[in-house]
Formats: structure tokens, sequence, C-alpha cells
């Protein structure tokens, strides 16, 4: 594996917990998702990795609302790798920012930073109403 590098990935996702504070029209809402992560370019990096998110989103509806939370990542030895995250979301997009902030087993002491976008529409619909997404990744970062 290289010791720095620049990646785009995609994650797949689905939440599995929620919950919502409603305060008439502004909400505060906590959230975990558990999902899988692909190297765009079939590189080692973000390629097939678990990826478990916790986090908040709140605003008024119907307009832009504030992310914030930390993601995950889990490669197939069950090393990590750590993301802090913020954005915003609303009108059906969601940008933000996040933080390569370490990691365990070979990726300590792994640094970078990189951006997201929700891909939209996401193309996965279910019955069960989990709200699911697809989230393009390009991210920089360093091994020591």
């Amino acid at each position: 594996m290289p010791k720095e590098g620049t990646d785009n990935f995609t994650n797949v996702w689905a939440i599995t917990s929620s919950s919502t504070i409603q305060q008439g029209t502004y909400s505060f809402d906590t959230y975990e998702i558990n999902g899988v992560a692909r190297n765009d370019a079939g590189g080692p990096m973000f390629n097939f990795f678990g990826l478990r998110c916790v986090g908040t989103s709140n605003g008024p509806g119907g307009s832009e609302r504030s992310e914030h939370g930390t993601c995950t990542y889990t490669d197939k030895d069950g090393d990590n790798i750590f993301t802090p995250y913020t954005g915003k979301s609303g009108h059906g997009s969601a940008r933000g920012t996040y933080e390569v902030a370490g990691g365990t087993g070979k990726f300590a002491g792994i640094t970078g930073n990189g951006e997201w976008w929700n891909v939209n529409p996401a193309p996965i619909k279910s019955d069960d109403k989990r709200g699911r997404g697809v989230i393009a990744n390009k991210v920089s970062w360093k091994l020591p």
C-alpha cells in the first residue's frame, strides 16, 4: 500500500437507527448509518471497507440543515480509519467536508481531508421507509 494518495470512492448506506425531536418547524435528528465504501478506481484505500457513521442533522423543515458526525471505515483486516465530518443538506442535495483523523492497525497516524456530496437521486428503493443514500467522496490522505 502506498504511504499517501488521493482517492475517489463511493459510500452506499442505509439508516439503521434514528430519532427526531420536533420543535415547531425546527427539528433535531440523530442517526446511525451502516454501509460499504468502494474505491472508484479499484485501489486499496476505501475499497470494500465497512462504513458506520453516527451523526446529527438540525434545522428548520424545508430549508438548509446542518450535518455533523463521525464515520469509521473498517477494512477486511479489522483496521479502522476515523473521519469526523460537517456539511449542509436541503432541497435534495447534501455536501460537506471531513478530516482523516487517525486510525488503528496499519492506519494508525493517518491524516488528511476530503469532501463528500450526495449522488441524487439515490438509486436505492425499499418499502421499509428507512433512509438510504449514495455519497461520493474525494480524499487526500497520508500515512506516517
